[in-house]
Order: C-alpha cells, then structure tokens, then sequence
C-alpha cells in the first residue's frame, strides 16, 4: 500500500478516513490536504471539548451543560438539610436531606453568561460535520480515481450544491420533500401548542448575548451541519457500504438508520430512526442522489430549532421577537 493509492479501492479509502481525520487524501496521495482537514476537524471538536468540562465524549456534539433547548423544560432543584425530628423544647435532634424546586428562576436568578457552554456545541458541531464531509469527499474521490461497483448509487453533485439544495426551487417541489416537510411542520405546532397549554417550567434566563449564541446554533448552524454533512455520510458512504456487502435495501437502510439513531442521544433514537428510515429510502430511491433527503434534513432541523428556541425564551420569560412569532 503506497502514498498514491496504488493497491487500494474507494471503500478502503472510505473507512480509513472515517477512523483517522484526513487519512483519505493521505492514501490519495494529498498530504497536504490531509494535514488540513486533520488540523481543522481534531482542532475544531478538541478546542470544543475542553472548553466544556463537564460534557462527556458525544458523538452529536452538544456539550452535557449547553443551555437547555428540548420541549422539556424543568425547572432547578437542589438539596438542603433541613430539620426531620424536635425535642421537648423545640430545639432539632434529626437533620435530612429534602429537596427544593426553584419555581421562579427567570425573575429570583441574574442572567447566566453561558457563552463557554455554547462556544463548545458550536465548535464540536462543526469539527464533527467537517469530518462527515470529509469522508464523503475522500469516498467519492477515490471512486473516481479507481472505479468499481458504485452499490445503489454515488452522488457526484458537487459540495456546493448539495449545501444549497434546500434553497433548489426544483428540489423543494419534490412531493417527496414538502409532503414530509409539511407532517413535520404541523407536528411541531401541535407539540409547541401542548407544551404551552400544559405549561412550561421556568429556566435560568441568559444574557443576550447568550441567547443569540444559541439563536445562531439553533437557526443555523444544526440545520446546515445535519443537512448536508449527515446526509453525506449516514446515507451516501455508510448506507452505500452497507449495500455494497449485502446488496439489498432491506439491510442497506436499516442498517444506515442503526447507525443514524445511534448517534443521537437516548432521548432522539426514536425520532432519528423514524426520519432515517424514510431518508435511506429517498436516497435509495434516488440511487445515492441525495438532494431531496439534504432539503428535508435542513428544513425539519430549522423548524424544530424554531420550536426550541421559542420555548427556551419562553421559559426564560424573554419577550419573543416579532419576527420569530411571524415565522413560526
């Protein structure tokens, strides 16, 4: 096995890099570019990392102490030693814990600064999505450097264009996207509706300048890096390796949608085996084209971030910015 590639196939070059960040332009003979994309991917999700003490190794990147963001919102609990058993003269002979729920952090706490915590998610979230695009790139490259069974299809549209392909007017039209888009759409508005109908719990408000940092991660950066990126990956390399063993869709989509789900925290494995499912479809119907499964990631990510975000103001009872209300 030599720099240039001589004895090898895109498949060896696909894993190769998925394990070791930039390894597939080493063995396509691109040192340079591959010391890049090490540098970029290990710096990006390393600086992340230890600028969040105490989030664990997560393969989706959000920091364990990033600001709260689900539909779940609950308020602060703590526990005190408070008194269990008096005497005869009322003074306490028996001490136990208890535990307090702060049901009125926004208006009794200042304003937390947790630009560290959101600094974190944004920078794992990225070096994680560089590395998924990455790999596709390598994968597909070395494809067209030395041929072989494509499995059920590669896509060759370029990068740029799959990044916009939520903002393709062609593929927006796609019955396979808005029909989808729309059932998410509407299930987002009725769980937003039952959220704040049964009652959403008081969070630690945050600075304004916290806030637009998660404004900016939740609007933005999560759609784009589960659009594209994820898409290259789960369904352009895994599940095109998947039916390259055995090639069949009935392996091929689960075992990507496995893959997918596992990646994603307890909490996200139904949801994200759901969305897989029907993404591996698309992109097998497609032959590995994979536009219409990117537009549909991109728009679902941004509506439930929409949803989030208005919640997690909400619960901070911040004033909801008109634009935000008129979006939603």
């Amino acid at each position: 096995m030599n720099a240039e590639g001589a004895e090898l196939d895109f498949h060896e070059v696909g894993w190769f890099n998925t394990v070791v960040p930039g390894g597939g332009q080493f063995l396509l003979g691109k040192s340079l570019y591959g010391v890049q994309e090490f540098a970029f991917e290990v710096g990006a999700f390393g600086v992340g990392y230890a600028l969040s003490a105490r989030s664990p190794l997560t393969i989706d990147g959000v920091p364990e102490n990033y600001p709260a963001l689900s539909t779940s919102l609950t308020s602060a609990t703590s526990v005190v030693d408070v008194c269990k058993k008096k005497d005869i003269r009322g003074r306490c002979i028996q001490f136990g814990p208890q535990t307090l729920t702060n049901t009125n952090l926004s208006t009794n706490a200042s304003a937390a600064d947790q630009t560290k915590a959101v600094l974190a998610a944004f920078l794992q979230e990225v070096g994680l999505k560089a590395h998924m695009h990455d790999v596709f790139n390598s994968y597909r490259d070395a494809y067209k450097k030395y041929g072989g069974d494509s499995g059920q299809g590669i896509d060759m549209t370029s990068s740029r264009e799959l990044y916009l392909a939520p903002f393709n007017a062609e593929v927006m039209r796609s019955p396979w996207v808005w029909a989808p888009l729309l059932i998410v759409t509407g299930a987002t508005v009725l769980d937003y509706t039952s959220q704040i109908n049964g009652g959403i719990s008081p969070i630690q408000k945050l600075t304004a300048f916290s806030n637009s940092g998660v404004a900016v991660n939740q609007l933005a950066l999560y759609p784009v890096g589960s659009g594209a990126p994820e898409e290259m990956f789960y369904r352009g390399f895994i599940q095109n390796e998947a039916y390259h063993w055995i090639p069949s869709p009935f392996f091929a989509i689960p075992f990507s949608t496995a893959a997918f789900a596992l990646s994603h925290g307890p909490d996200g494995h139904l949801g994200a085996s759901i969305s897989g499912s029907y993404l591996g479809f698309l992109a097998y119907k497609n032959h590995g084209a994979l536009s219409e499964g990117i537009a549909l990631h991109f728009w679902s990510v941004f509506v439930l971030g929409v949803e989030s975000l208005v919640l997690t103001l909400r619960a901070e009872n911040v004033s909801i910015p008109i634009t935000l209300q008129f979006g939603f």
